[in-house]
């Protein structure tokens, strides 16, 4: 029965995803108990990642790296503008197009939330040794890439 073969299982996804929503709330508390919440937590990686970025950065760019829909990453782009951490500026070659950079308070911003990120990161893996967090890293870009895959892998079975 399936059921019983569900049950003796561990699922992954479950557990990564607990995982995941664990670790945002640790540091979303943090990153609260500073007084800085712009829309939303995940916004913070975004505003960091353009921060770092040497070339001037467009939200076709976003789309690839962070791999949201055109209209999420619109929504991110449009809160994070309106709460000041964002703004968009013309680029000289061509006035139509319009690069994404980071204002003070949005550096300020990235600042103290990658600060609470690496300090949840630094007590989450706190006791395990660097090799395993390694083969962990290993494993999650494994698993990462296998669901990645697993859609062209079902319309190749829908075609048998």
């Amino acid at each position: 029965m399936i059921g019983e073969e569900f049950d003796k299982r561990r699922h992954f996804g479950f557990m990564l995803d607990n995982a995941a929503r664990e670790i945002k709330k640790a540091v979303g508390r943090g990153v609260i108990e500073m007084g800085e919440v712009p829309c939303n937590l995940k916004n913070a990686w975004l505003v960091g990642y353009i921060e770092r970025q040497s070339d001037p950065v467009f939200q076709k760019d976003l789309e690839k790296t962070f791999h949201f829909p055109k209209s999420t990453l619109a929504d991110m782009i449009q809160c994070l503008e309106k709460s000041g951490y964002l703004a968009k500026a013309p680029v000289d070659t061509d006035a139509r197009k319009k690069q994404i950079v980071v204002t003070e308070k949005g550096k300020n911003f990235s600042t103290l939330a990658e600060k609470e990120i690496m300090a949840v990161e630094d007590y989450i893996t706190r006791g395990i040794p660097e090799d395993q967090i390694d083969l962990l890293v290993e494993i999650f870009e494994k698993i990462q890439q296998n669901a990645k895959d697993y859609k062209s892998y079902v319309e190749l079975k829908k075609e048998d």
